[in-house]
């Protein structure tokens, strides 16, 4: 079984419970299972992940459990730097891999692996990527540049470019339709029409990939896609609008694979150090014809 979720408050009869031992309690977990949950930041206790399974808690107090089988051992792959410098640091993110932590973890996951590659930094992450895309995460270095990374992504003055699979050839438009959450969708995913929760401004311009992009690539329909806005999957969600679902996303009507085939290429910006425009860019090696 893959995620599960319990959430619960503290009985007045149970206030004399370990914390292992009211989870299993409450959850029908193992205390085994129990305690690896702690061990992996899936219990949070007033909203603050706890990992101390003697803990003992007062009547009243609100617990939540997260425990996921298929997570497996800590990751311990080597992520790939793609730029470092005194002030920002950016890796190609691999596909499947969160970008920080979840319900049931916070090891298995980016930022967690690269703290654990780089233990000499402290790390800012400016930005997130949804589970299934791979491509360029930047985080920084030095808490006097957050502020001016902060003011480029909540402005949309920087650029951002995507690389992705589509079923059909897209044709060059730009898809300027709100975004917000589908009230009562199960699995959770969002739109541009229906009953939206607090539904925002999006706009995304799509052209087809030239064949210098492409080369090299798996032979398919290739999309350059540039975000003009930053709304949660608002890339998957304008493509599934034009009828030409990202191949892989099985949640926007996608066609069926293993992975997702979407991809943060680029990221051009005022550098927070230098005051210089650069530009940031992860290859996107995963879709390479040689690999598959």
């Amino acid at each position: 079984m893959a995620l599960q979720k319990w959430s619960f408050t503290v009985a007045l009869e149970e206030g004399s419970l370990r914390l292992d031992q009211l989870i299993s309690v409450r959850t029908g977990l193992s205390r085994r299972k129990a305690r690896e949950a702690l061990q992996l930041g899936g219990v949070q206790v007033a909203k603050t992940r706890v990992r101390v399974a003697g803990r003992m808690l007062k009547p009243g107090t609100e617990v939540r459990v997260a425990f996921d089988e298929t997570l497996g051992g800590l990751p311990e792959l080597i992520l790939e730097i793609v730029h470092e410098d005194a002030w920002l640091l950016a890796v190609n993110k691999p596909a499947g891999l969160p970008t920080q932590g979840t319900w049931a973890s916070d090891r298995h996951d980016v930022l967690a692996l690269l703290r654990r590659q780089r233990p000499d930094l402290q790390l800012f992450l400016q930005h997130r990527l949804d589970q299934g895309t791979s491509g360029l995460l930047l985080f920084s270095k030095d808490p006097a540049v957050n502020a001016p990374l902060t003011k480029q992504f909540t402005e949309h003055t920087l650029r951002k470019t995507y690389l992705a699979r589509v079923a059909s050839p897209c044709e060059a438009c730009v898809v300027e339709l709100p975004i917000g959450r589908l009230r009562g969708a199960d699995p959770g995913r969002y739109a541009c029409a229906g009953d939206l929760l607090e539904p925002k401004p999006a706009r995304t311009a799509f052209r087809p990939a030239t064949a210098e992009e492409a080369a090299g690539l798996h032979p398919a329909p290739w999309v350059v896609a540039e975000p003009a806005t930053g709304r949660t999957h608002q890339i998957r969600v304008h493509l599934a609008h034009l009828g030409k679902p990202v191949h892989g996303d099985r949640l926007y009507g996608g066609a069926a694979d293993p992975q997702m085939w979407l991809h943060a290429w680029k990221l051009e910006l005022d550098h927070p150090g230098t005051g210089l425009r650069i530009e940031l860019i992860a290859p996107p090696t995963r879709f390479l014809e040689s690999t598959r």
